[in-house]
């Protein structure tokens, strides 16, 4: 159960899934990129497939040393997954993909439960991103976001612990002054049970949640978030 107190100050969310349309915006590149090495329409299915293992790639990338920078891990996971589909990557696809990343629209909840939460708690992202591509979704969404952490800053990516203890160098807070909101499992409710933060996990896509990552809350989307976290 989530227990507010006085001490919380900062709200932190997870940006890509949680607060704007990533696994939309994946597919349409996704599609957009498989149909010109085909020549022909992609099927749902092709599309959905190449997403989700463009996905999964990139994950593994990013995990691994010494640390690169999101475009380039975008760069190297684009490439693999053509190789494995039988096709050879061309700076026309990796172009493709960082236009559709660089601006991802926000879901149509999040932009008024952001604007209730500032009421009362300052906001952040806590993001496995760059600055550069983050930008143009953080203005898409509308709201004004306090604090921007990316990988970039911490030179790390989720679910290494050392991006969540920068965001919380950067922002001047303790885990405790927290409350962190997330899709994302592995990469952030792991996070959250390792080092004791309270969560809020935002299940938009039906999920079924790992019980060794329980979250304080469940919600399907923001609409009832700033009842959940409002002070009485």
């Amino acid at each position: 159960m989530l227990e507010l107190d006085s001490r919380i100050k900062v709200i932190t969310f997870d940006c890509y899934g949680t607060l704007v349309q990533w696994h939309d915006a994946v597919r349409r590149a996704a599609a957009s990129i498989l149909e010109r090495h085909l020549s022909a329409h992609a099927s749902t299915d092709s599309v959905a497939s190449f997403a989700a293992r463009l996905r999964e790639i990139a994950m593994e990338h990013q995990q691994q040393s010494p640390f690169r920078d999101y475009e380039a891990v975008l760069d190297a996971s684009l490439n693999q997954a053509l190789r494995e589909t039988g096709h050879d990557a061309t700076a026309a696809d990796l172009e493709t993909l960082l236009a559709t990343l660089g601006r991802i629209e926000p879901h149509p909840d999040v932009p008024e439960a952001l604007a209730r939460l500032r009421e009362h708690y300052r906001i952040a992202v806590i993001s496995n991103t760059s600055d550069h591509l983050i930008a143009d979704t953080i203005t898409a969404i509308g709201t004004p976001i306090d604090f921007v952490i990316t990988a970039q800053q911490a030179r790390a990516y989720k679910p290494d612990h050392a991006l969540f203890h920068h965001a919380y160098a950067a922002m001047g807070v303790t885990k405790d002054e927290t409350i962190h909101v997330a899709m994302g499992q592995v990469s952030d409710l792991k996070v959250c049970q390792e080092l004791g933060i309270r969560s809020v996990w935002i299940d938009r896509e039906g999920e079924p949640l790992d019980p060794a990552w329980q979250p304080d809350a469940v919600l399907k989307d923001l609409s009832g978030l700033p009842q959940l976290l409002t002070p009485s």
